[in-house]
């Protein structure tokens, strides 16, 4: 065997390519004597200890290469540019060691690439709307509640006195649903990569892709093909000033009315959380004792007695000096004040045919999902004036 199995191994991948082309039998013969001496090689440097990940993948493709030489017995998957040629093991596929053939390229055989099952990705941020909202899954157009415009009123009359009439007056608030898909692709060499579920890992970044476009129209959206959002439609706290102070997140508390009060959450960008630490590390505001860190996981910080989530679709400084208009922080009741509809139904098509000559397989990933407001007085935003 060569000192440079690489070497070789091109050697021999260019004389078989000949052999193919010229259909040289002597050729062949003479390649399969090589083989026989290289797969020897490596028999008697595995010998007498456990056989490596890297032996067992060089094995495999000597088989491969034997497989090819000696009886033409190829197995190919699909063809879309590349040939996969499995190594044989008493008639079946050994489809976790695939070696390529490539005929478009120099038409060298190549080992298989060690691969890491785990994916390396990136962290996706979402609005935790849906986490403390109102959620109704249906399986309808739209979702609607019953809402009631106006209450009864009690009135004092004297003994001798009729009393006023008064009635409830109801009506009901409709959420349509609106669709959110997802389009994507991926080459049939990575759906069959056996290292990991390219199939699975997709469907799981569109889940994500879905939190996070469903947590900004939560926060943000106009009510235009996605739902209504919260900023710009619940009870409003101007703070009359552009920077943050502590006065302004007590008084911007106190806005929401004490019924809401006992399930009210913030929501605010980490940025200014950060921000609203400084504050309550000095000593010259109101707020020292008023943070209480969270020390256990899974568990939300509390300001001002009511639990912190962090919304990414905020306004955030680390300053505290925001521009006019801004909203850089909600607060209330955000269960009885907002509501999401979500379909029960997850559509996903799966599509091998329109791209099938570059080798792509397409999905085709759709949902649907509604939110609005239903008691605006159960949440507040503070909005810099």
């Amino acid at each position: 065997m060569s000192a440079n199995p690489n070497e070789e191994f091109r050697a021999l991948a260019a004389a078989l390519k000949e052999a193919v082309h010229t259909k040289n039998e002597e050729a062949q013969r003479k390649i399969n004597d090589r083989l026989d001496n290289i797969e020897l090689g490596i028999k008697a440097v595995a010998k007498g200890s456990a056989k490596s990940e890297q032996t067992e993948d060089i094995d495999n493709f000597v088989n491969a290469l034997k497989v090819f030489g000696k009886d033409g017995a190829v197995k190919t998957q699909e063809m879309y540019g590349d040939v996969k040629v499995g190594a044989m093991r008493n008639g079946q596929i050994k489809s976790d060691n695939l070696v390529r053939f490539d005929y478009s390229a120099a038409g060298a055989l190549l080992l298989p690439a060690q691969m890491s099952a785990d994916i390396n990705r990136q962290v996706v941020e979402f609005s935790p709307v849906i986490a403390v909202a109102r959620v109704e899954s249906i399986n309808g157009p739209s979702y609607k509640q019953a809402l009631r415009n106006t209450s009864l009123t009690a009135t004092w009359r004297g003994e001798d006195l009729a009393a006023a009439k008064s009635k409830d007056g109801f009506g009901s608030v409709e959420i349509p649903l609106h669709s959110l898909s997802a389009y994507c692709g991926y080459t049939i060499e990575q759906e069959r990569d056996s290292a990991y579920d390219i199939a699975g890992e997709i469907n799981g970044s569109v889940i994500e892709q879905e939190a996070a476009a469903t947590g900004t129209a939560f926060i943000n959206g106009d009510g235009v093909g996605k739902p209504t959002g919260l900023v710009g439609n619940v009870s409003n706290f101007n703070s009359g000033s552009l920077t943050l102070t502590s006065d302004i997140i007590v008084r911007l508390q106190a806005q929401i009315k004490s019924a809401y009060a006992g399930n009210a959450q913030w929501m605010a960008n980490r940025l200014t959380w950060a921000y609203i630490r400084q504050l309550v590390l000095s000593s010259t505001n109101g707020l020292q004792y008023t943070w209480e860190p969270s020390f256990q996981a899974g568990r939300p910080s509390r300001l001002l007695g009511s639990d912190i989530f962090e919304a990414t679709d905020l306004v955030g400084l680390t300053n505290g000096n925001f521009t006019a208009g801004n909203v850089p922080i909600l607060y209330g009741d955000f269960s009885r004040g907002y509501l999401i509809a979500r379909s029960t139904d997850r559509y996903i098509i799966r599509d091998p045919y329109t791209d099938a000559s570059s080798g792509v397989v397409n999905l085709f990933v759709n949902s649907r999902y509604g939110g609005d407001v239903v008691r605006s007085e159960a949440i507040v935003q503070l909005t810099i004036t």
